[in-house]
């Protein structure tokens, strides 16, 4: 082979990835924002990101997914390993850490589970701040912290099916995107800042009993 046709077959390859990687991307869009940063992009084709995951015990992948588990199936099984009778790991608990204090972000994620049980499941966007739960006919429901709830059942956001979600968030306005269905909110109460937290936010996601937690991508972008 001449030196033009590896030079012809190089510049191809070059321009077939750089192609490829573009298409994988993430375009942000927002309703709130006119730019953002992404500091965050994950399909669970890899190893798992611990600086946003903490540690791998009862997480797990499989086919581009990431499945957070129970890390005990019964009290005495969990008192006989932890010498405790509190926080036993009966439960799935995710935690997305370093949430900026200005945000979008695009996540797909679904709560395995036979039934809703009290207060489960629940994701708490800013930990234990705005809480974010299923109701029982469809649908969602948005609690702030020490303010309103409000109740959007026509997302039909549901136990067994993914949940294609984009929250986009500065202090006093928080817009929530779930399966298309998107409604902005203002009130001095929605913030995710946790005065215990030391300035650090996170996402929490909690399963109650028998459930498992997938998620297939997640996205965050940091704005100004």
């Amino acid at each position: 082979m001449n030196l033009n046709k590896i030079k012809f077959w190089s510049l191809t390859i070059l321009v077939t990835l750089s192609v490829q990687l573009h298409a994988k991307d993430p375009k942000f869009k927002s309703e709130l924002f006119k730019a953002g940063k992404l500091v965050y992009f994950d399909d669970f084709d890899g190893e798992l990101n611990r600086e946003r995951w903490g540690q791998p015990k009862g997480k797990s992948f499989k086919d581009g997914k990431l499945t957070v588990a129970p890390l005990f199936k019964s009290k005495e099984e969990a008192m006989k390993v932890l010498k405790r009778d509190h926080h036993l790991g009966l439960e799935p608990v995710a935690h997305i850490n370093r949430i900026p204090e200005k945000f979008v972000c695009h996540l797909r994620y679904k709560f395995s589970k036979p039934e809703l049980t009290p207060g489960r499941p629940s994701f708490q966007i800013g930990h234990h701040m705005i809480n974010l739960g299923i109701l029982k006919d469809g649908g969602h429901r948005i609690k702030l912290p020490d303010g309103p709830s409000f109740l959007e059942p026509e997302s039909e956001m549901a136990l067994n099916q993914w949940i294609d979600l984009v929250i986009e968030y500065e202090l006093g306005r928080i817009r929530i995107e779930v399966n298309g269905k998107g409604k902005t909110y203002e009130h001095e109460k929605v913030t995710i800042i946790n005065p215990k937290a030391d300035g650090k936010h996170r996402f929490t996601f909690k399963g109650g009993p028998e459930c498992e937690i997938i998620f297939d991508s997640v996205r965050i972008w940091e704005c100004n």
